[in-house]
């Protein structure tokens, strides 16, 4: 989970306090951070794949704001890992990575479902707790997984707005408030 609040403190003091004389201040905070939103899953979206990215950006939502910030936040439980990278590990028994094209963007359990009765073959790898897979009826075995406790170190692949574009939004927006007032 992610959540960032945009805080008027930490920008453009001047327009924030003509902005919150104007009575503007809730609608500059709440547009500010719909656009931060859309833009985190813009940015989601565009980084392609089949499932996972769409997910993550439809959970990017803006929460209430207060007098003077506005929280945006995702509540998807990878979000922080693409984000910022980092080592991933097992909750439970183990984590089950694809290695065939029959098992990429699928879990364990659907080939379960689907009737087929999978078992591990024991690694001697460092770190492997072995591959999980079936046999077909003529008995030729099919790996499906490799089955970790944790992962290597992954790569961030960021997707959230940086600082500075949040700035722009909220530059762009009480520009517009204040120039709106003033015709």
């Amino acid at each position: 989970m992610i959540k960032a609040t945009i805080n008027v403190d930490a920008y453009e003091k001047d327009l924030a306090a003509t902005v919150s004389r104007l009575g503007k201040m809730f609608p500059w905070l709440m547009i500010t951070g719909q656009r931060t939103a859309k833009q985190a899953r813009t940015n989601a979206r565009g980084k392609g794949g089949r499932r996972f990215w769409r997910d993550l950006a439809r959970t990017i939502n803006v929460a209430a704001a207060s007098a003077t910030s506005v929280s945006v936040h995702t509540t998807h439980v990878a979000a922080a890992q693409k984000e910022y990278g980092g080592v991933i590990e097992a909750k439970g028994r183990a984590l089950t990575i694809p290695i065939t094209d029959e098992a990429k963007g699928k879990r364990a359990s659907e080939f379960e479902q689907g009737g087929r009765h999978l078992f591990v073959i024991p690694s001697d790898a460092a770190g492997s707790l072995g591959i999980l897979g079936y046999s077909d009826p003529s008995g030729k075995y099919h790996p499906l997984f490799a089955l970790r406790k944790r992962t290597r170190p992954q790569k961030p692949n960021p997707f959230w707005p940086p600082n500075w574009q949040v700035a722009n939004f909220m530059v762009e927006e009480g520009s517009r408030f204040v120039l709106k007032a003033i015709q």
